[in-house]
């Protein structure tokens, strides 16, 4: 089934300063691998060098997906999942302490489903520009803050809070944008045989997270 994916890159392209640069891409279609997000990674740590050539603290790939229909959407709760990966030069950063949406100054966080520890190649641009550490991790996010302006943001475990991953909103299906209240109920929880349909269905090779076993 063709599906709606919003990719984008973050770089934190100073060691020294908190400057990133947010690079959005366009529309993609087929299922998400882990070589696919070993492949951004590297694209990323590629123009990274351009601008310090010494290397980066850390730097981020992520790619989240809309549901592919109405009723998908209403299965999982008004909910996206959103794929999380980053690199960084010191271990003792990861885990990522938590990922969560920045709306006109409030802080939303979104729910882990998973985390997975990668190793990095060593003769890469992005091991020897943006580190040899790298985690991988799922997440779900309110598609109401996901299509308000505003931030997606990671903190990691030490050293780096506010990190800025994607600069939202980002683009949804024509159905999600008719919805008027595209936010999830309260009480909402997303349908676990819905969310694991779609996570296997959009993202190939990544280890299942134990929530959708």
């Amino acid at each position: 089934m063709r599906r709606l994916l919003i990719v984008a890159l973050a770089v934190f392209v100073s060691t020294a300063a908190n400057a990133q640069t947010l690079t959005q891409r366009p529309v993609s279609q087929g299922a998400v691998t882990p070589a696919d997000m070993t492949e951004r990674l590297e694209k990323a740590a590629v123009r990274t060098r351009e601008q310090a050539p010494k290397g980066a603290a850390r730097g981020s790939s992520i790619d989240f997906c809309w549901p592919s229909s109405v009723e998908e959407y209403q299965a999982i709760g008004k909910y996206v999942l959103v794929l999380v990966s980053v690199v960084t030069q010191d271990a003792a950063e990861l885990p990522l302490r938590r990922v969560y949406v920045t709306v006109n100054g409030e802080q939303t966080e979104l729910v882990r489903l998973s985390s997975q520890r990668r190793d990095v190649g060593k003769g890469s641009t992005t091991f020897s520009i943006l580190g040899p550490f790298r985690e991988d991790g799922f997440y779900v996010a309110p598609v109401g803050l996901m299509t308000s302006d505003g931030y997606l943001q990671a903190d990691f475990a030490i050293h780096r809070n506010n990190f800025n991953l994607y600069k939202l909103p980002g683009t949804a299906p024509d159905f999600i944008k008719a919805d008027k209240d595209p936010m999830p109920a309260r009480d909402a929880r997303p349908n676990m045989p819905a969310l694991k349909a779609l996570l296997t269905r959009e993202y190939q090779g990544f280890e299942l997270p134990a929530s959708l076993r």
